[in-house]
């Protein structure tokens, strides 16, 4: 597995707006390269984010297209983000370069916003019930690789406790907390976690029941996460059977953005859902 992925969502950030200062310049990639003694090919690598820049080079860059002082600021605090190492790094070998770059996104993101219609959100699961997950996702693993995932999923979590703290705001469809994992004794703590990390003060967890009708636009579970307030980075992460899909333009984290207020003004107010959580617990 290489050291670092090829691309991250930040470089890949960085590299749009200087596309679009470049073209706004009326530059090439050939007179650009020119201009900044570089070769087009390498221009062209920053652009697509596959090429890390150093912090000095990028500010030169954007010195030379007179980028605004709020854009120059917000591209160099992404590059430095970049650069930084983090506690995912001891996991390089174990998970993929873009699980990688997840929770580095998710260590300096702002505001994540998550709708789950199956599992409870890794990021406020227990530590039983994610290893109960994780024995169903990988049944073929050793044990003793089963509990690393389960150290990095829970490792995920500090950002709920960190200074300042990430705000965390969850549409949880009510299936995902009566479906049985792991049995009684499993469920119980972790609905239990789930009622005390609600009355968090960066912490939003809304129910939405299974009478609700949510329409077609119920795009079912994504994570949304949100770099900087105002947001310098938006991106939407999807999950489905081959793997997972990040979306970074902007009508696209626009829209699902849109969905996520839309579904949660259809579910219960936090004290009722708190209240059904409690109701499930006394039923198991």
């Amino acid at each position: 597995m290489p050291d670092a992925p090829l691309s991250t969502a930040r470089r890949r950030k960085i590299g749009r707006v200087l596309r679009q200062f470049r073209e706004e310049a009326s530059y090439t990639l050939k007179t650009a390269g020119a201009h900044f003694e570089r070769s087009p090919s390498s221009l062209s690598q920053i652009e697509n984010g596959t090429q890390r820049l150093r912090l000095r080079d990028l500010g030169y860059i954007l010195d030379q297209y007179n980028v605004p002082t709020d854009v120059r600021a917000a591209l160099m605090t992404l590059n430095e983000q970049d650069r930084q190492p983090g506690w995912w790094d001891a996991y390089r070998d174990l998970v993929t370069p873009e699980a990688l770059d997840r929770v580095s996104l998710e260590h300096d993101a702002s505001r994540i916003v998550v709708t789950e219609t199956t599992f409870i959100p890794g990021l406020l699961q227990t530590e039983a019930y994610a290893r109960t997950v994780i024995r169903g996702i990988t049944p073929k693993h050793q044990a003793t690789v089963i509990e690393r995932f389960v150290e990095f999923r829970l490792m995920r979590q500090s950002v709920l406790n960190k200074a300042p703290a990430t705000r965390l705001e969850v549409v949880l469809d009510e299936a995902a907390l009566r479906r049985m994992r792991g049995g009684r004794q499993v469920m119980r703590s972790q609905l239990r976690r789930l009622v005390n990390q609600s009355e968090l003060e960066n912490v939003q967890l809304n129910v939405l029941p299974l009478a609700i009708d949510a329409g077609s636009d119920y795009a079912g579970q994504f994570e949304l996460l949100e770099i900087g307030s105002p947001p310098m980075l938006t991106v939407v992460l999807t999950e489905h059977l081959a793997g997972q899909a990040i979306l970074e333009s902007g009508p696209e984290t626009a829209q699902y953005r849109g969905t996520f207020e839309q579904i949660r003004s259809l579910s219960l107010t936090e004290t009722a859902s708190r209240d059904l959580i409690n109701e499930i617990i006394s039923e198991l």
